[in-house]
């Protein structure tokens, strides 16, 4: 018991990953520590069990063979471990709804709409997360993804949030006149903001896709300051930094209050559209799919918004 209750895992961790690697400096770098640690806890490891665990073959490390006749049992420890927290993970969040969303999102739209679906909550605390890939969301715990992606899981179901119009703007200092607009000449001169696409949301309009929409060119199209968020975007449209493209609903606050104004508007704007997405089975399954109706309803109820396309 004594040795069970002092287990060096950092060590076994060591003897494993050089057992996968064949190399003390592959182990290192899968297990983000210096070679010299690596070798460090293998004699250490040594030490304390008083046998032999690795030798030099060539330029590289094999194990010996009580070590290669103990490796399966360790690695199935490991494996049990892994699994034990993954169920206390679980557990503690048995009683949480937890909701993947991009941030912008999230606290724009999302946030001041959560007292619509308390009924479909029912006792359950709700948790918003960063958005994720979709076929993460089982390992991960997600109960609903609000997200771009349309899966084609059958382990998950999904159903249309509302489409969005991705539109050009920008802040109104940088207009010469009125027509700039509506006109798309203004955006020959413009700097250009991005955003950077994050987890599930990699099929979002970039300034590529606008101008090639628009039928026009340019050709420092990927040049520009690049944001990881279209919040932190906005404000630097709003600053005078460049235009930016984003959706209308995300920056519907700004456009109401003149900080940005939509350009371009001759040219069509883009759309995309949101899903909302859920497992299939598990515990939480019957109150994701509750959860996703109320959202659903609530934008239906909404529908009249100009800045929501078909919803």
């Amino acid at each position: 018991m004594t040795f069970l209750r002092d287990l060096p895992l950092s060590a076994l961790r060591a003897l494993a990953a050089t057992a996968r690697t064949g190399s003390l400096t592959r182990a290192a770098d899968e297990l983000g520590v210096t070679p010299g640690a690596v070798g460090h806890q293998l004699r250490q490891l040594e030490d304390r069990l008083g046998v032999k665990l690795v030798r030099r073959e060539g330029n590289g490390i094999a194990l010996t063979r009580i070590a290669e006749a103990a490796l399966p049992d360790i690695d199935r420890g490991f494996d049990a471990l892994t699994s034990g927290l993954r169920r206390l993970r679980f557990e503690r969040r048995a009683d949480t709804f937890t909701v993947a969303a991009d941030p912008s999102f999230a606290s724009l739209w999302l946030a001041p709409r959560l007292g619509n679906v308390r009924a479909a909550l029912g006792k359950l605390d709700v948790r918003v997360v960063v958005s994720i890939a979709l076929d993460a969301m089982l390992e991960e715990g997600i109960d609903l993804a609000i997200s771009y992606r349309n899966s084609s899981a059958r382990d998950l179901a999904s159903a249309d949030l509302f489409t969005e119009r991705v539109i050009p703007a920008c802040a109104p200092a940088l207009m010469r006149n009125r027509s700039d607009r509506d006109g798309a000449a203004v955006l020959d001169r413009l700097p250009l903001l991005h955003i950077d696409q994050t987890m599930g949301d990699d099929v979002y309009p970039t300034w590529r896709d606008w101008f090639t929409a628009a039928g026009l060119q340019r050709k420092d199209l990927d040049h520009g300051p690049r944001f990881p968020l279209t919040v932190l975007a906005a404000q630097a449209a709003i600053s005078g930094m460049g235009a930016l493209l984003a959706s209308e609903l995300v920056l519907r606050e700004h456009l109401g209050s003149g900080r940005l104004v939509e350009i371009a508007r001759d040219v069509p704007a883009l759309t995309i559209r949101r899903r909302l997405v859920w497992p299939v089975d598990g515990p939480k399954a019957r109150r994701a799919a509750a959860v996703a109706a109320a959202l659903a309803a609530v934008a239906t109820a909404e529908a009249g918004d100009p800045l929501l396309v078909g919803s």
